[in-house]
Parts: C-alpha cells; structure tokens; sequence
C-alpha cells in the first residue's frame, strides 16, 4: 500500500496534468449555442453586465418573420412587435432596457423599447420609421428617424423626447451609440456629401473621418472612457478595416487588421477597451474576433464557416453568431476560459497546507 505521504504529490501531478490537458489555456473560449425561437437562424447583437442578451432570430412560419428576442440563463424570450410581422433588438443596457426596431400595424419601422414584456415606440422627426441603435444606463437612448422629407437624421431620445443631432453639413446622419456621459457617436454627411465617422458632445457634431490620415466614415461604439471604435480604410488598405482609438487627441487610430483576408469590421467595445467583430480569412471566409489591447483572438465557429461577435461586456463576455457545419445560423456567446494556473495553484495551495500540517504533527 502507498504510504499517504506519496500519494499527495502523486495526486498533485496528477490534477496538474488534468488541467493541462483540458484545453486551458490563457486567451480561449469556450462557445455556448444560445438557439433560436424555431425557426432555425437567430444571432445575438448585445449583453450587459448580468449577463442577459439581446438579438433576433427567425419564427418557424413561412416566410422570413423575425422578432426581438432577449436570453438569460438559457431562457429565449420572443419580445414581439409593435403590431407588424418583424422587429431586432441590438442594445441593452444594464437596467435590461432593450432597443432596437418593430413594425407597426401598417408595416413601418419605428424604434422602439422594450422593458420586460412591453414594448414603446419612440417618436419621430416628422417621418414614419427609425431605429433605436444605442442605449446608456441613464435611459438614454439614440439612433435614426426620418424627417418629413424622407431623409434620416441622428436622433437622441431622453426624458424630454427626441432631439435631432444634425449632419455634418450633409442630408443624412445616424447615431449609432451613446455613453454614460451622454457622448453620441455614429456617421454624417459633410457638405460636399462624404460619409464621415461623427461625435456628436457639448460642441456640437465633430468630423472623426480623417484621424491618423485614415478615411472613417463611421464611429460606431464609445465607451464611457471615450475610446471608439471605427469603420473605414486606413492609410495603405483598400478595404474596410475595423480600427480602434482612444479618444484622447492627437492618438493614433491603430488598425485591427485582418486574419489574412481582405477586410475586418468592429461591433463591440467594452471599458476595458476590448473590441469585438469579425475579420476575413484568407480563403474569404470571416471569424469573430475579440481584441484586447494588444491580441486579437480568432473566436472560431460552432463548426461552419462564418462566426461575428457583436458584443461584449466588461467580464469579458462575448455574443454574436456563428454557423455550424451544416451551415446553420445560431446565436451564441464565447466565454473566457479560466487560466490553467487557477488550479494548478488552488492544488498547490492545499498541497502545501497538507505539507504544513504534516511538520506540524
């Protein structure tokens, strides 16, 4: 029989090589299918700090019905519509407000809320039809709506209605997030009609478009350090890259790159400054990735070709979608992956104490 002062460290390596081969390892993630409401496509735009989710998926009707849904804790929830067929959710805050887009009973488009089960309209510039895009805890709200005229303009909606942003000179505008500090950023038309990245602060609409000699023609998150996430074509590509900058002038946008391909997009930033998106492959396919300030770390699929990560809170959390390998198309969110080091030492630690107490007696 082993003597119980050789089987400690026995066990002791033992656990540390469980651990080693359990495919720990710093930067992984591990990838949950969130499903869908039955009709066999959903994808997830947003998560907050409890960790509920917003996004959309397909009814399992004819046609292509989708609705809002929100998820917590492996419960999906059809959020409905204003009336009409469709509606996506693509922000939530962490109150568990959720915005996004619903028809009404005649077919138009209008932002709209949801809190819990209800659902609000908000109101327009004068037109028809708009989109919710970004929410803050604060109960803000911002996004497009149209003017009489037919055209958009950024809006923000608070507590005493709807504001028009303006453009950049242009016609059109759109406001695709807002801080706590009640910072917008999205894109607006100059007066010589080019899409510029914009923010929208106590100044009034300030033109992004030529940071770091790059063309940016959208900013679309900001964090509540004021860093921000853009899209454009930095100096030397000729494609889109997803680009990330601090918000501190005179900074340089830095470039996220691609994995080989051609293009990149950004759709989530975090205040740890972590980015999330999708970048193309060599062969043209595209993964989701998340950035964390100095690695961008391919997230992988649930065994298709296509994955993109459209959010991420500040535990690090990320959702989007990604196809299995028959091609399907499910909402998903990646978790971070403890470091293999945790056990090791947690191990080691009552190893230690055991050695302790043996001295001891």
């Amino acid at each position: 029989m082993t003597p119980s002062w050789l089987r400690w460290p026995s066990l002791f390596a033992a656990l540390c090589l469980g651990a080693a081969s359990s495919g720990l390892a710093g930067g992984d993630y591990s990838i949950v299918d969130l499903g869908d409401l039955g009709g066999n496509y959903s994808q997830a735009r947003a998560i907050n700090l409890a960790g509920q989710v917003a996004g959309e998926g397909l009814l399992p009707v004819a046609g292509t019905v989708q609705h809002a849904f929100s998820w917590q804790s492996g419960l999906l929830s059809d959020l409905g519509t204003l009336g009409g067929q469709n509606s996506r959710a693509v922000a939530i805050n962490n109150a568990g407000t959720v915005g996004g887009w619903a028809q009404d009973a005649s077919g138009a488009t209008q932002a709209a809320l949801w809190n819990g089960a209800s659902v609000t309209a908000l109101p327009t510039l004068g037109g028809n039809s708009g989109a919710a895009w970004g929410l803050n805890d604060v109960g803000a709200a911002v996004g497009q709506s149209s003017l009489s005229s037919g055209v958009y303009h950024a809006v923000l909606w608070n507590g005493s209605g709807v504001h028009d942003l303006g453009t950049l000179g242009g016609s059109y505008s759109v406001a695709y997030d807002i801080n706590n500090h009640g910072i917008v950023v999205g894109e607006a038309d100059n007066s010589a009609g080019g899409e510029r990245a914009c923010l929208w602060g106590a100044s009034g609409a300030v033109d992004l478009g030529s940071l770091s000699g790059g063309l940016w023609n959208a900013a679309t998150k900001i964090n509540d350090t004021g860093a921000v996430i853009l899209w454009g074509t930095p100096a030397g590509a000729s494609a889109n890259h997803a680009a990330f900058w601090n918000g501190i002038s005179g900074s340089p946008v830095m470039d996220l790159g691609t994995f080989g391909g051609g293009e990149s997009w950004a759709y989530g930033l975090n205040d740890q400054g972590s980015v999330v998106g999708w970048a193309q492959e060599p062969d043209g396919t595209y993964h989701a990735f998340v950035w964390n300030g100095t690695v961008k770390t391919d997230l992988g699929t649930l065994g298709g070709f296509f994955s993109s990560a459209y959010g991420i809170n500040d535990q690090g959390v990320v959702v989007g979608f990604a196809q299995d390998p028959s091609g399907v198309t499910h909402a998903v969110e990646w978790l971070p992956v403890p470091e293999p080091v945790s056990a090791v030492l947690l191990v080691g630690g009552a190893v230690g104490l055991w050695m302790r107490r043996r001295a001891a007696a």
